[in-house]
């Protein structure tokens, strides 16, 4: 089982073959047999719901991400520049979440929340290269964030929409892979 495969079905939460193998660019055919053999050894599970079918993780698939990611940590010395970029992370991920609650809600306060998520985006982009020379699976978090923002200016629902690579799905993403490379919960 290859630390990327396992990874993106837990980015993604629930997920068909192809947007696993998709996530970190790797073949569809090799990725189809790694979920294969991570679904027997009991790391994930095939499912159907709403007429959407996908592979989620297991308890013990969220175990073995886990000890992945601390290899992968230890191996490329990176446990403080992680830590140092999740600590600024934090300051902005406060802003962020302000900014989505406003959009979603369409409160008076969403007025100004785009900039915030323009502001994010800016802080980021000065932050994803320190992560990406050390693991490069963090490369294009920035690009994806600035595709949501083009994309909202004729559609709004490219800031906070489940369906799609939303600046606000994006970002729960990312926030995700941080804490889960640090082995911490979401606070």
């Amino acid at each position: 089982m290859t630390l990327l495969t396992l990874h993106a079905v837990r980015l993604l939460g629930f997920a068909e073959t192809q947007a696993v193998a998709a996530r970190f660019s790797q073949d569809p055919g090799l990725v189809e047999s790694q979920l294969i053999d991570a679904g027997v050894n009991g790391f994930v599970s095939h499912s159907t719901f709403a007429g959407a079918s996908g592979w989620s993780l297991s308890s013990l698939g969220r175990i073995e991400n886990e000890r992945l990611l601390a290899d992968e940590l230890d191996h490329a010395d990176a446990r403080d520049a992680v830590l140092a970029v999740h600590d600024n992370f934090a300051d902005i991920n406060t802003g962020v979440v302000g900014a989505c609650s406003a959009i979603q809600l369409q409160s008076p306060a969403d007025e100004g929340a785009v900039d915030v998520l323009i502001g994010a985006l800016a802080s980021w982009r000065l932050l994803e290269p320190q992560l990406s020379v050390l693991l490069p699976r963090f490369e294009g978090y920035s690009g994806r964030l600035l595709g949501a923002l083009k994309h909202a200016v004729q559609d709004t629902a490219w800031l906070t929409a489940t369906d799609r690579d939303s600046f606000h799905r994006v970002w729960f993403e990312l926030h995700e892979d941080l804490i889960a490379t640090l082995g911490i919960q979401r606070g």
